[in-house]
């Protein structure tokens, strides 16, 4: 086993890697690409709102519900964007543009969070009484992960909410008072900072009622850690109420109601399937590591292992039961990533079962960092529909706008077109997909492929029929000059278009 010292070392480096891996992928674009991406510029509104006295709009923000912990966080992170702003072309905030134009440095502080994750996950395993070797084997495992490693380039509360539920399950076992009440207020913020993550609350409530590693006898309900939850949980609740209402009730209970973008009959099948194609080879192989050291060291499997493994069980069942069980909530890909910390901590004993006397460990982890690394490369390849419009406005002007399928939620730029010979054709996130149209005829200037066609973003909200559609079908991001400019319409016609009326509430793929 390696030192301590060089065990501390390697994990330092892990953590270095994987932030300036993060902050490029950040600085590369791709942001306001997912749904849930324009709610961060909530965070944005309300910080420029306090910094010019208007109140109003500032209460506003305040009283509404949907991840409101996450905007909070976002007024925070607002300034520090502004400042780094200000050392590239974009630090003149009076024009929006330039807001939008530096979220590359707003998603790259929020990468921040996704390498916490990585260092939360080795604190996870320490506290739980693992040793330095499984605990850095643990960290190396998700700094490889894939689906702890995407999701940096967006602005997305999962990073986020995760941290803090990770930093909730690691100063749960603490003997200090201070730390169980901390525990218990970032349990009760992870619902604020993402809401579809409820379940991991009640998880770390149980997690806190576990036997500590240097404790003889199991913990009983601990006043300091609900103390914690309820001002976690609340405090949020209260702020809400306070500047929304009634109002904010509403909303509250309303949104609640709007996870149902898929299918509840494939809630027991999605997280595995999902995670198949995100986490690939290396994913496998962990699965394999884990089965087969729970097959041969089941005669003394620790405690904490099987504590994970509960862990598991009850995350995975929760969603189960609230998808296919009760039709309540459809699960999709970000809703799995909490199962990822958890396999890492498991896999961290596992690998270290196996690998305690091989005499070439190094050579264990370089094959994990390859089956990273080979993951990570596409994600740095892709071109995303919102940065390719914007070298088109700024070298072309204004083109049409098309959907190669049918069906879909369409939020064009609200430009004039000034180029009606030119139509960019799947320039946005497809959802939903009816069927699949084709392009208009005319020369293709420019093909990108559009970041759909990466299976792993296909489960944030298709079916499997739609799946299907995206990956039979050809989704490319094409500027085409028009063989017959009059044939198209500037935009496509409302018969082939998901509409605004039947739009899911709270559902936003829209366009800034």
């Amino acid at each position: 086993m390696m030192k301590d010292a060089g065990q501390i070392r390697l994990l330092v480096l892990i953590l270095a890697v994987s932030l300036a891996l993060r902050v490029a992928l950040a600085l590369q674009g791709g942001q306001y690409f997912l749904g849930d991406e324009p709610r961060y510029h909530r965070g944005i509104d309300l910080w420029l709102a306090a910094a010019d006295g208007r109140w109003a709009e500032a209460r506003d923000i305040l009283g509404r519900p949907e991840h409101a912990a996450f905007a909070w966080l976002g007024a925070v992170l607002t300034p520090l964007q502004h400042t780094l702003a200000r050392f590239t072309a974009h630090g003149d905030w009076s024009d929006p543009g330039n807001i939008y134009a530096s979220a590359g440095l707003a998603a790259a502080l929020l990468a921040i969070f996704s390498v916490a994750n990585i260092w939360l996950v080795y604190r996870l395993a320490r506290s739980a009484g693992a040793d330095d070797g499984e605990a850095w084997w643990a960290a190396l495992l998700a700094a490889a992960s894939n689906t702890l490693f995407y999701y940096a380039r967006h602005l997305l509360p999962y990073d986020v909410a995760l941290s803090a539920w990770l930093a909730a399950l690691v100063l749960a076992g603490s003997a200090r008072p201070r730390d169980r009440l901390a525990a218990g207020v970032f349990a009760g913020l992870t619902y604020h900072l993402y809401n579809g993550y409820w379940f991991l609350l009640p998880l770390a409530f149980g997690w806190s009622l576990r036997r500590p590693a240097a404790a003889p006898t199991r913990r009983r309900l601990d006043p300091w850690w609900l103390l914690g939850g309820v001002t976690g949980f609340g405090l949020p609740l209260l702020v809400g109420t306070v500047f929304g209402g009634a109002h904010y009730w509403t909303v509250l209970r309303d949104f609640s109601g709007t996870v149902k973008q898929g299918l509840f009959a494939e809630g027991w099948s999605l997280p595995w399937e999902y995670l198949a194609h995100s986490e690939s080879l290396l994913g496998y192989l962990l699965l394999g590591v884990i089965a087969g050291a729970l097959l041969q060291f089941r005669g003394r499997v620790p405690d904490r292992v099987r504590s994970y493994l509960v862990l598991l069980a009850g995350a995975y069942g929760l969603m189960v039961l609230m998808s296919t069980g009760l039709g309540k909530f459809v699960l999709y890909a970000r809703t799995a990533r909490p199962l990822v910390p958890l396999f890492c901590v498991v896999g961290g004993w596992a690998v270290q079962e196996f690998t305690v006397h091989f005499p070439r460990r190094r050579l264990v982890a370089l094959v994990v960092a390859g089956l990273a690394l080979l993951n990570f490369a596409p994600h740095f390849l892709q071109t995303f529909p919102r940065d390719v419009e914007g070298r088109i406005l700024a070298t072309l002007g204004n083109p049409k706008a098309g959907l190669s399928v049918d069906g879909c939620i369409f939020r064009p730029l609200v430009l004039p077109v000034v180029r009606p010979e030119l139509v960019l054709v799947n320039a946005q996130f497809l959802y939903p997909v009816r069927a699949y149209a084709g392009y208009p005829e005319g020369k293709v200037l420019l093909a990108i492929a559009n970041p759909l066609g990466y299976v792993p973003y296909q489960y944030e909200g298709h079916t499997p029929r739609e799946r299907r559609l995206l990956r039979e079908n050809d989704i490319t991001v094409k500027l085409i000059r028009l063989a017959d400019p009059g044939a198209v319409p500037d935009h496509p016609p409302p018969d082939r278009l998901f509409t605004d009326a039947d739009r899911p509430d709270g559902f936003d793929h829209g366009r800034r």
